[in-house]
């Protein structure tokens, strides 16, 4: 991870303090992931697809599979990321429910642009 490292999370957790969405540098984003295992008893996440690479951006797909410990509820659920890439280590990385979004906050030349109005053009 880059010393700057920017980790944008997309769910809330009930051990995550409230209100709290981005962690910055190494060692707060290795306790967000020691508190996101915990909650698990089982938990695999699979990087399916570099979906685009362009300059020191990346988008790809992560499938996250899992059963909750103390809910015994099971997710299987998709996210995108957009990653940003500095001196060949993790600076940004941010969660979009789909693919168009993650594209378009990339600023992808295939994305697909909004027109104001909540269409995709």
């Amino acid at each position: 991870m880059h010393p700057d490292v920017e980790w944008h999370v997309s769910f809330r957790l009930p051990d995550l303090p409230v209100g709290k969405t981005i962690y910055r540098g190494p060692d707060e984003v290795m306790r967000l992931w020691a508190a996101f295992r915990s909650v698990w008893d089982e938990l695999s996440v699979t990087l399916e697809e570099v979906v685009e690479a362009h300059g020191d951006v990346v988008v790809v797909r992560a499938r996250f599979v899992g059963r909750g410990s103390a809910s015994g509820v099971e997710v299987d659920r998709t996210l995108f990321y957009g990653c940003e890439v500095a001196a060949g280590k993790l600076k940004r990385l941010r969660p979009f429910d789909t693919e168009a979004e993650a594209l378009a906050a990339a600023g992808s030349p295939t994305a697909r642009r909004d027109d104001g109005a909540g269409r995709m053009l």
